[in-house]
């Protein structure tokens, strides 16, 4: 993911939208919790929690139907 895609996308998390990455090195997708630096933390589909450089992602979408938010 380039630099401009990974700041539009934090601020898209830090509004409280569901913004969902994968890592194609480990073929793991998550829900962005935050960002931090070159940082993007993630909680997996299957709740282990993540940290990844955004150099390392691509982006995905899902919907609600998809991915139900946990509280």
């Amino acid at each position: 993911m380039d630099r401009k895609r990974y700041d539009y996308l934090r601020v898209q998390s830090e509004q409280g939208r569901d913004v969902f990455v994968k890592n194609p090195e480990t073929d793991e997708e998550g829900l962005v919790e935050s960002c931090a630096d070159d940082k993007v933390y993630v909680r997996t589909a299957e709740g282990a929690k993540r940290s990844w450089d955004y150099r390392q992602l691509d982006e995905l979408t899902r919907d609600k139907e998809e991915w139900p938010r946990i509280q």
